[in-house]
Parts: C-alpha cells; structure tokens; sequence
C-alpha cells in the first residue's frame, strides 16, 4: 500500500443516515488501498454524523469534517473544504448517495498514470433506473476532449466520473453561489486548465436514482431557467479572461436563449453588467437586446424578431 499514490476521496453529505453506509461499503471494498475520504457534512440534522463516526472508528483512512456556519450552505463549499483538506497525488469527487464498482480507483489510478494525462474520464450507470440521457452523456466518439466541446456540452461526464491530478483539481473551486450547475462550471474552467485527459470506456461508479433531485424539486419553469441562466452567465464571467471568443459567445447566447425561453431579463441580478458583456462580445447587434426587453415586457408573443436578430442563428 505505502507504494501506491494517495487518492482523495471528496464526499458532501446531508441526511444520508440510511444510505451512507452503502457507499462507504463500496468504498472499503476498493482493490486500491492507498486512499482518503473527506466527508464534509452540510448541517444534516439526522444520524448521518454517527453512522460516519462508527466508520471512522474502524478505518482511519475515513475522515469526519463539518461545514462551518462561516460558509454557505450546499454542495460547493462542502467539496471546496475537502479541497481544502486533500492530501492525495489525486482527487475523485463521489457522492454520499452512490456507489463505488471494486476496481474504481484502480481503474482510475491506473489509467491517468499509463496516459500520462492530468485527469481520467470514466461512465457512470443507475443501478435502479434506466436513463438514456445518462448513456448519451459520453459523445467521446464523435468529439475529442476540448475546451469548447465540453462548454457547448458536444460531451459530458459526471462529477463522480473523474480522477484529477491534486495540483490541477485544487486550482479550481466550486462556485459556491450556484445552486444547480455547479459541476458544469467547475469542469469548464477545468478544460481550460488543461484538455490533456483521456475518457475510460468502463463503468465504475453506480447511481441513485431520485425522485427528489435538486432539478426534481424546482417547482415552475421560471426557477428552472434562470437557475440554467446563473449557471451560464458565472460560468461567462468565470471564464471571461481566459476562453476563446467562440467560448464566450456561446455562454452568452446561452443566457439569452433562457432569457427568451422565459421572456425574462431579470435573470441577470446586474443588467448593466450584462449589457457590457453583450456589447463586448456582439458588438452593434447588441443594440436589439433593447426592443427584445422591451417587447417581453408588454407583449406575450412578441420579442422574438429581436431575440433572432441579436444571435444571428439557433442555439
């Protein structure tokens, strides 16, 4: 084992007493010995601290951290303090929910070291639901791994599918003021950090299912599309000095696609800042964002002529 490279091991939690157990299982059954988990919990107010605890009793290699009051509650800042905490050669995100094949970090480990590659890609399956959307994640085939290709989401992958080199994983946070696609963000910014990655064809993490998902529990289309704008537009701003024209005006399309969708501008909490943004990138079509704003305003099915006009084509 004292051979083998450290690998940590990065898990939120919240109110997983009935399940958490399954996925440490998962984990203490790795062929690959040399690891660390990080559990940071997020103020669960269940027994998940004691199920943990009891673990960590049996196997140091388990450790017990809680999100202060100090940051903000969710996922992110869960994982930015594991990032914090990492002491591995190599940082794999899990989820206290899913679980682990056997081979997983061998797998990984071994794959990101024959390549040579600053991080692995590999599948992820539902063990009690079927998803097509899930398997069509994985376009490796028809796209190679590139700083747009991932952006325009041409390919995609799950938090829990990659291994990261530590020094490349912690030069990256999670953006703690997403509430929803927050992975996709960090996985832009990682691309462009580095593309020197390689996709293993092998399913070695297994998902739960729930009905309950973040997305399951927004309630009205209008939560849902500007939750997707936030998303694109800090991802814009996040990437603004360091991505490719082509990069930016993507995102900023994205935004306004959402904003169309929902025929609302409001999405952008600071609209003069989104102007600016629409002027640097669109330059003088950035002129119809104004009759479109004012079109969604007093009309149901107007603003579109203008919406058309200020991308130039579909997105």
């Amino acid at each position: 084992m004292s051979t083998q490279s450290l690998v940590s091991i990065i898990m939120p939690v919240y109110n997983r007493a009935n399940l958490i157990a399954d996925t440490l299982d998962s984990i203490k059954a790795q062929s690959y010995l040399n690891w660390e988990c990080l559990i940071i919990d997020d103020g669960s107010t269940d027994k998940t601290e004691n199920v943990v605890v009891n673990y960590r009793h049996l196997d140091k290699r388990i450790k017990f951290y809680k999100r202060s009051d100090a940051k903000p509650k969710g996922a992110n800042a869960c994982r930015n303090i594991g990032l914090n905490k990492a002491q591995g050669d190599y940082v794999v995100f899990f989820d206290s929910d899913d679980l682990m094949t056997e081979n997983h970090l061998e797998v990984k480990v071994n794959a990101i070291k024959k390549f040579n590659c600053d991080y692995v890609i590999t599948r992820t399956e539902y063990f009690n639901h079927t998803s097509v959307k899930l398997k069509d994640y994985y376009n490796f085939e028809d796209f190679k791994i590139s700083k747009y290709n991932y952006v325009a989401q041409n390919i995609n992958w799950l938090t829990l599918d990659v291994c990261i080199k530590r020094d490349i994983a912690t030069r990256i946070r999670f953006n703690e003021a997403l509430q929803s696609g927050q992975e996709y963000n960090y996985f832009s910014i990682l691309v462009h950090y580095s593309t020197h990655a390689f996709f293993v064809d092998k399913v070695v993490s297994l998902r739960r299912h729930h009905t309950d998902s973040i997305r399951g529990r927004i309630d009205n289309e209008q939560k849902l599309l500007s939750g997707a704008f936030k998303s694109k537009w800090l991802t814009y701003l996040d990437l603004k000095e360091i991505a490719e024209k082509e990069t930016r005006i993507f995102l900023i399309k994205k935004c306004l696609f959402y904003m169309a969708k929902g025929r609302n501008t409001s999405y952008a909490p600071k609209k003069s800042i989104f102007i600016k943004a629409l002027f640097s990138e669109l330059h003088v079509k950035a002129f119809y964002f104004f009759p479109m704003w004012l079109s969604f305003k007093v009309s149901e099915d107007k603003g579109y002529f203008f919406y058309r006009k200020l991308i130039g084509h579909s997105v």
